[in-house]
């Protein structure tokens, strides 16, 4: 049997690109190994949003080109957002690829294997019991640090049918949280439909029989609206998780962005939120460094933090990308000075969150168990709603009986600064 071996690098809407060159490997009859250096075809599937994702890229397809000297492998194979975006240059530079292959080119990589048309499918690359939903690719908000436009081009959503078509799938496959992303979700819609139906989408998700998760990944602040909240308020299905990027709070620092809000309207949002779901979980990402940005700037932002009281939390440092309005702006920040302003954004979060997890203790959660631990005295490591695979913490789980997948209810017994640590009082979702 031929083997491969697919890494799957960046975001989890790369992921589901990913899940569709896998697919479509096996198609042609090669079987997945767990390990790289076991496999005759090795596939990258690339991220190129920020430096960091374009350095790892490169670092990977080195890594696994040494796989020559001492494994199996005798092809690689280099697609997604970093190929696609520096294409016509790489096939010059990146000589230890055997086969670039442009974004999302599923007819060019089966033509590896065969000239027949191929036929597109997933093979789930996440542990069976939670999976991806993306709705739609590419974006319209013309933000303007971000390269996504100018890689994944405007938005394009999926029909309606089609995205339900595609959840009825992954629930027969025994997916219990389905958790749907894009660019940008709120924007569902608009291209296909002329309006936004993200919260139309989000009902007929929620008949599906199988799911017990609904989260939702990626929301505009200028975009979420009051039908959408009312939405999710009312659903048993769709988490309270309200994953929504703002990048900073000043409001000069916004329109500079072009992130079409203000500060004192991201107040709003969140304060509605709060109003409509006293327990929801507010996530957000922000930009240090940004060009321009004033220590008034970014003390503005460090009060905002302290304010709004986000549950999770993540920062970049301002990265400038080829083609992006931001990248010719003066008023360029210093490396240094970005990351000593990331640094202090994650010293507030800090006490926040820690102070957040803290208010756990003693309470019950629904937790899904996603894996066994190794460590000792912990059983399985877990989610609540409030976490995302890959983005957020876990729930340590000490006592109790559990399979993989499954949602138990857990009273939480101690905190970290972001994990939560607990004992199964039973097992309520099997």
């Amino acid at each position: 049997m031929k083997t491969y071996y697919i890494e799957s690098l960046g975001c989890p809407k790369n992921l589901v690109d990913s899940e569709m060159f896998a697919w479509l490997t096996e198609k042609n009859g090669y079987q997945a190994v767990e390990k790289a250096e076991d496999a005759e075809l090795i596939i990258i599937n690339t991220c190129g949003f920020i430096l960091e994702a374009k350095e790892e890229a490169i670092d990977t397809i080195m890594l696994m080109n040494e796989y020559r000297k001492t494994g199996k492998l005798k092809k690689l194979v280099a697609t997604g957002c970093f190929v696609g975006r520096y294409l016509e240059d790489l096939k010059d530079e990146l000589v230890e690829v055997d086969h670039l292959i442009d974004l999302k080119d599923f007819r060019s990589f089966n033509k590896l294997f065969s000239d027949e048309e191929p036929e597109l499918g997933r093979k789930l690359l996440t542990p069976k019991h939670f999976a991806y939903l993306r709705i739609s690719d590419g974006c319209d908000n013309k933000c303007t640090y971000c390269a996504i436009p100018g890689i994944r081009g405007e938005l394009i959503s999926e029909p309606i049918e089609k995205i339900v078509a595609e959840a009825r799938f992954l629930a027969s496959e025994g997916v219990k949280e389905l958790i749907v992303s894009a660019q940008d979700v709120t924007q569902y819609g608009v291209d296909l439909y002329g309006e936004r139906k993200f919260p139309e989408l989000l009902k007929k998700l929620e008949e599906i029989e199988g799911f017990e998760w609904i989260r939702i990944l990626y929301m505009h602040p200028a975009h979420v609206t009051d039908k959408l909240i009312e939405t999710i308020a009312g659903s048993e299905k769709i988490i309270s998780y309200f994953d929504i990027p703002v990048q900073h709070a000043s409001s000069s620092m916004l329109k500079a962005m072009n992130r079409k809000i203000t500060a004192d309207e991201q107040r709003t949002v969140f304060n509605k939120i709060r109003t409509a779901i006293p327990n929801a979980v507010i996530r957000t990402t922000l930009i240090s460094g940004f060009p321009g940005e004033t220590d008034a700037d970014h003390n503005e932002l460090l009060d905002f933090i302290k304010e709004i009281k986000f549950g999770r939390l993540g920062v970049f440092t301002y990265s400038p990308e080829d083609g992006t309005p931001a990248a010719m702006m003066k008023g360029k920040v210093s490396k240094t000075k970005a990351i000593d302003r990331k640094d202090e954004i994650m010293m507030i979060q800090q006490s926040i969150s820690e102070d957040f997890m803290a208010s756990f203790i003693g309470k019950e959660l629904d937790v899904i168990v996603d894996a066994e631990s190794s460590e000792d005295g912990i059983l399985y490591e877990g989610r609540s709603k409030y976490d995302a695979p890959e983005i957020d913490g876990s729930v340590f789980i000490t006592t109790g009986l559990a399979k993989i997948g499954d949602i138990v209810t857990v009273k939480i017994i101690d905190s970290w600064e972001y994990d939560l640590v607990g004992e199964i009082i039973h097992s309520n979702k099997l």
